[in-house]
C-alpha cells in the first residue's frame, strides 16, 4: 500500500492510500507532497472495500445515509464508481473509493476532479477560506482573479501573462482569504481549444501528437471523452509561482464574439463564484443534498451559504469587479488589448 501525504499553505491536509497512484493523479498534487503530516483533515483510500451500511437511512434505492455517513454507486460517462464517506460532518473526514478501470485509467477526472478535489474545497470553506474556480496571476504583489467557466480562457490568460512578467497563483483554482490570494499550482490541463503558443513551443514533439489524438478521440466520441495532457506549472520556462498576493481586480471571463470588458455589481460577481462552486462541485453537490434532506440541520445542509457568507468575507469591498467578453480565437492579440486595459484598470 502507497501512503502520500499532501499540505497545502499549512491550512488543509490529506493523505491518500492506494495500491498504485498513477502519474495522471500524482502530477496533480505534485507540489503540494510533503513527507509527514499530523491530523489529516481527510484520507483517502483507493480499492475495493466493503460499506459499513448498517443502521442507514435508504433514499431513492441508492443512496445510504447516516449521521456523518454517505455511501452510493454512480457513473458518469464511461466511468463508474463506488464511494464511502464517513466522519462527514467532522475535523477528520474518512473516504474509501473504489473505481472501475476507467476511473483508473483517467483518475485525475473521476478520483481527482469528482472527489479529492471537492474534499480540499470542503475543508478550506470549513475553515472560512474561498476556494473559487478562476486562474489568478500577480505583478508588484498585487492579484487579478480571472474566474470562468472551462474553456473560456483561464489558462491562456494566466500563460500570456507569465510571458509579460506576471507571477502565477493558479490556472484552475485559486484559494481567498481576507482580501488575499493564496497560490494553488494545481497540473495545467492543456486540451487543444487552450494550447497556447508558450506551451506548444515547450512541448516535445511526442507529446504534441499525443494531444492531437486526445483532440481526434474527443471528436470521435461525440465530446464524451476528453482526456487532458498535465503538466506541472513548475515545468514551464518562465513560470513563476509566487504564494501569496493582495487582491487587486476580478475579471469574470466568457465567451463571446469580440473582447469587451464592462465594470460589474458586487452582487453579480458574488452570484456567478457561488454558482460556479456549485457547478464545479459534481457529483458532490447532489450528494450533499440527499445527506441534508436527512440531516436539514447539520452543516452540511447549510454549507453552501457557508460558501457564499465566505466570499463575501474574502472579497474585500475595494476590489474593482469586471465582466470581460473574450472571443473563442484568444489571439495575442486579444490578449494584449486585454492586458493594456487590465494595466490601465479598466
Amino acid at each position: 500500500m502507497i501512503e502520500k501525504n499532501y499540505s497545502i499553505h499549512e491550512i488543509v491536509k490529506f493523505r491518500i492510500r492506494s495500491e498504485n497512484i498513477p502519474e495522471r493523479m500524482a502530477i496533480e498534487y505534485a507540489n503540494f507532497e510533503t513527507d509527514h503530516i499530523n491530523n489529516p483533515d481527510f484520507i483517502i483510500e483507493i480499492g475495493n472495500f466493503k460499506p459499513s451500511n448498517d443502521d442507514c437511512y435508504i433514499i431513492d434505492h441508492t443512496y445510504y445515509i447516516k449521521d456523518g455517513y454517505f455511501y452510493c454507486k454512480d457513473s458518469y460517462k464511461f466511468g463508474k464508481w463506488m464511494i464511502q464517506v464517513s466522519g462527514l460532518d467532522s475535523d477528520q473526514t474518512h473516504i474509501k473509493l473504489s473505481t472501475n478501470a476507467i476511473g483508473t485509467l483517467v483518475p485525475d477526472m473521476f478520483i481527482c476532479a469528482y472527489v479529492i478535489d471537492f474534499f480540499i474545497r470542503f475543508k478550506f470553506e470549513s475553515k472560512g477560506y474561498s476556494v473559487v474556480h478562476a486562474s489568478s496571476m500577480s505583478k508588484g504583489g498585487q492579484a487579478f482573479l480571472f474566474p470562468s467557466q472551462s474553456g473560456a480562457g483561464k489558462t491562456s490568460t494566466a500563460i500570456y501573462l507569465a510571458e509579460s512578467g506576471y507571477d502565477y497563483l493558479g490556472d484552475d483554482f485559486v484559494i481567498l482569504h481576507e482580501g488575499q490570494v493564496l497560490s494553488y499550482p494545481t497540473a495545467l490541463n492543456i486540451f487543444a481549444y487552450n494550447l497556447n503558443p508558450a506551451i506548444r513551443e515547450n512541448l516535445p514533439a511526442y507529446d504534441r501528437a499525443v494531444l492531437q489524438l486526445k483532440d481526434a478521440l474527443y471528436k470521435l466520441t461525440a465530446r464524451r471523452i476528453k482526456i487532458f495532457t498535465k503538466m506541472n506549472p513548475k515545468d514551464i520556462p518562465g513560470l513563476n509561482i509566487t504564494d501569496a498576493s493582495t487582491l487587486k481586480a476580478v475579471y469574470l471571463l466568457a465567451q463571446g464574439d469580440r473582447l469587451e470588458i464592462t465594470d460589474a455589481e458586487p452582487d453579480v460577481i458574488l452570484n456567478s463564484l457561488a454558482i460556479n462552486q456549485k457547478m464545479e462541485s459534481y457529483p458532490f453537490f447532489k450528494y450533499l443534498l440527499e445527506y441534508s434532506y436527512v440531516f436539514p440541520n447539520s452543516n452540511i445542509a447549510r454549507f453552501w451559504m457557508t460558501c457564499a457568507a465566505n466570499l463575501k468575507n474574502n472579497l474585500n469591498s475595494d476590489t474593482k469587479l469586471h465582466n470581460v467578453s473574450v472571443p473563442r480565437q484568444y489571439s495575442r492579440e486579444v490578449f494584449e488589448e486585454f492586458r493594456e486595459a487590465l494595466e490601465c484598470g479598466n
